[in-house]
């Protein structure tokens, strides 16, 4: 397609390059390029009959005074990869000085036309992906499941392909990245021999990198060996040491990429990240399956009590509180080795702890039942605060 923008962006890289004055006329003869805008939006006889006729038509000084709209110069049709004429580029001048350069700025003309519409296709196909892959992981679908098998059919995607949502993050303490940070990092992920062309992927505005990874295995170790290979790409990268990766469990058919997908982030925006882990799948992580399912009026009427109980019991030592119980549960209840890592006495770690038991009401002890009441309690009063640190972008 030959439009303004494109027919001026012609005018001026010939000029830059050759030095001659160029006109650019669309297929109705007018013209939409020039190096001398007084004459942009004129009627060009000449160009109209190059047009017509399929030819390269030459007018001399003394033919261009009996034209309407023309100049002496060389006019050649351009054409389309198609065969057909869209339009036509002049070069003003003399027709026995400009005559060898004309198959050059046509080539010119008709190259740059070539290289725009192949963008125009890229975007496209980039953007009818991020709608689809939008489609996809929508818990409220618009759509039946077979036509969204056919639509990612037709974009290249072999829809009977086992695959597992990726969600990747690269901020740093957790923040979102930019766009076109992401971007980059997902050209270099595209560029190793594990990205395969069946991996549908794409930067999303909530400030992660989604991945649909193609799997030829779907046990959940194999699924490890697979994401595994697939991040040792990133080893190198500079953003590394800042990456978290989210990786849903695998669910048959095209509900099954909601499901994933609903893992994935539900792990994600949990806000629950270890300085010492980088790769989090959810078939070891069953709690925020549990933690997610959980409707409103539980957290309302049960677990948000519990947190406004302990806030009012510990005061200004509610997090100093709340940071030890999660060590107490990442050590499965070695005190020492809490102490450790909080540089207190272990005398203290327990004290906190009997605390803890205190206000509650119920002991926690390793393999406890009440364990899993106070670990959804734990995380809730987590993820609160996090968003309260940390709007959500």
């Amino acid at each position: 397609m030959l439009d303004k923008k494109i027919a001026q962006k012609i005018a001026d890289e010939v000029m830059n390059t050759l030095g001659y004055n160029i006109n650019v006329m669309n297929k109705n003869a007018i013209i939409i390029g020039s190096g001398s805008p007084d004459r942009l939006g004129s009627f060009h006889e000449t160009a109209m009959f190059a047009i017509q006729n399929g030819i390269t038509c030459e007018v001399t000084d003394t033919q261009s005074k009996e034209l309407r709209g023309v100049k002496p110069g060389i006019n050649l049709p351009i054409v389309d990869k198609g065969g057909e004429v869209i339009g036509v580029v002049g070069i003003t001048g003399d027709p026995d000085e400009v005559r060898n350069i004309g198959k050059l700025v046509k080539m010119t003309a008709e190259l740059i036309i070539e290289q725009q519409e192949t963008m125009n296709r890229f975007y496209s196909h980039r953007n009818d992906k991020e709608i689809f892959l939008n489609t996809l992981i929508s818990d409220q679908q618009s759509i039946s499941e077979e036509e969204i098998a056919d639509w990612g059919e037709r974009i290249g995607y072999s829809m009977e392909s086992c695959r597992v949502a990726v969600i990747l993050s690269f901020g740093v303490d957790h923040k979102t990245s930019e766009k076109g940070k992401l971007e980059k990092i997902l050209n270099q992920i595209k560029l190793s021999d594990s990205h395969l062309k069946d991996d549908i992927s794409s930067v999303m505005s909530g400030g992660f990198i989604l991945v649909f990874k193609t799997l030829k295995r779907t046990e959940p170790w194999e699924v490890e060996k697979t994401i595994s290979t697939y991040l040792d790409v990133m080893k190198s990268a500079a953003d590394a040491k800042n990456m978290q990766c989210f990786v849903g469990g695998y669910y048959l058919g095209v509900k099954g990429y909601v499901k994933s997908y609903g893992e994935a982030y539900g792990m994600y925006r949990s806000g629950i990240y270890k300085n010492n882990q980088h790769v989090y799948f959810s078939h070891h992580h069953y709690l925020w399956r549990l933690y997610n399912q959980l409707d409103k009026e539980a957290y309302t009427l049960v677990i948000e009590p519990y947190i406004q109980k302990i806030q009012k019991y510990f005061g200004k030592g509610t997090e100093e509180a709340m940071i030890t119980m999660r060590k107490i549960f990442d050590y499965h209840f070695h005190f020492e080795q809490v102490a450790e890592d909080l540089f207190v006495h272990k005398n203290t770690v327990i004290f906190r702890k009997n605390k803890m038991e205190e206000c509650l009401g119920f002991s926690l002890k390793c393999n406890g039942h009440d364990n899993l009441l106070f670990m959804i309690i734990l995380n809730h009063y987590e993820k609160l605060k996090k968003f309260k640190d940390s709007p959500i972008r």
